[in-house]
Formats: C-alpha cells, structure tokens, sequence
C-alpha cells in the first residue's frame, strides 16, 4: 500500500467537534428512518465499527467543556483570525521560518486557534522559541489579534471546586467533656518528652572507649 497525502490537511479542534456532531446527527436520523420503516435495527450496527459511538459520545463531552476555547467558537472566528494573521505578514512557509523568517507555522496557527492563550507565558508553551524568533511588539500584536477574534472560554481548565467550610455539629461527649487550658496542654506535652526506656544507660563505673596508642 502506497499513502497518496500523508496529511492532507489539518483539523482545529472546533472541526473535529462539529464533524463529530454531524456523525452523531446523521447515525440519529438513520436510525430513526430504519425504525420507521420497520427494519431490523440490528442491520445499523453492522455497517458501524465497535465502540464508535462510544469514542464519538466522549470525545463529544470533552471537547464541548466549558474551558475549551472549540465550545464557544463558530467558523467566522476561525476564519477572521486567519485572515488577520494573514494581513500582518505572520502566513509564512515552515521552510521560510526553518531559515529564519518571522512568522508562524501551520502548526503553530493550528494551536493557537485551538488553546486562544490569553498572556505571554501560555504562548510561550506553543510557539518554540518565542523570544528568539518574534520581539515584544509582535507577541503583544498576536496576542491582540487573537482576543479580537477568538471568544475565551467561559470557565477556567484550573477551577477548583469550593471547600465546604461548614463545621459538623458538636457531639454530646464533647459538650460534657471539660475545658482543657493551654497550661494543662504544654505539661502533657512536656511529661516524660525523655522517656527513659528510650535511652541506654551504662553501668557504674563504664568510661567511653579510648585509642589504644593513649
């Protein structure tokens, strides 16, 4: 077997979405249109390959997240920014950046409209060598080129969920137990701190080894 395109394109996160959903929508209608019509619904499986659905329904749920910057994006934002990309010289050949134009790689465009970062550091994790190959001017024109046309996500990657800071009801032995002072606390600290079954004491008259040549 001979491969023809070995990548003939590359997918953002937002098609690989919205592909899935369209899967999703015509396996929903042809299954609806088999049960209508009385077919065996069993003959639908066998044209699906196993746990399809199941790699489609998870991979659904997590590129749809909240935090992803896909959920909120639609094919204008996308296209916008590329345009605008484009119009400020950042469209360059890879091979033109191997030699040392400034610019970016599909690659790199690739993840940016996947991740939107919002600062410097996050572009730092996606475009190699940063500093190097761009000034401070042109990080901060990218950065705005894409809060202009990339919506952020509505939730954060890193929320955490709140601590209960709720206190549990007082139990009736710890109302009926008495006050402890601080005083009493330090002197059960401090009794036998030095237990003596922990050390070994030497017997009368033992002395610590000395040389032989003393």
């Amino acid at each position: 077997m001979r491969v023809i395109k070995a990548r003939a394109a590359l997918l953002s996160d937002f098609e690989v979405l919205q592909l899935l959903k369209e899967c999703e929508a015509d396996q929903r209608e042809d299954a609806r249109n088999r049960k209508e019509s009385g077919a065996d619904p069993a003959e639908d499986d066998n044209d699906v390959p196993p746990n399809l659905r199941t790699i489609q329904f998870e991979t659904i749920a997590s590129l749809s997240q909240g935090f992803r910057p896909c959920s909120v994006q639609n094919a204008q934002h996308i296209t916008s920014f590329k345009q605008l990309i484009h119009d400020r010289g950042y469209v360059v050949p890879d091979t033109n950046i191997l030699e040392g134009a400034v610019g970016l790689t599909k690659a790199e465009r690739l993840q940016l409209v996947n991740h939107a970062p919002a600062s410097v550091v996050e572009l730092h994790t996606i475009i190699e060598e940063l500093g190097q190959r761009m000034s401070d001017e042109q990080i901060e024109d990218i950065l705005r080129c894409i809060s202009s046309c990339l919506p952020m996500p509505t939730e954060s990657a890193s929320a955490a969920p709140v601590m209960d800071t709720s206190y549990a009801p007082m139990s009736e032995d710890a109302v009926d137990r008495p006050d402890v002072t601080m005083e009493e606390v330090h002197a059960a600290e401090e009794e036998d701190a030095f237990p003596e079954e922990h050390f070994e004491h030497e017997t009368a008259g033992a002395v610590m080894d000395q040389d032989d040549d003393e």
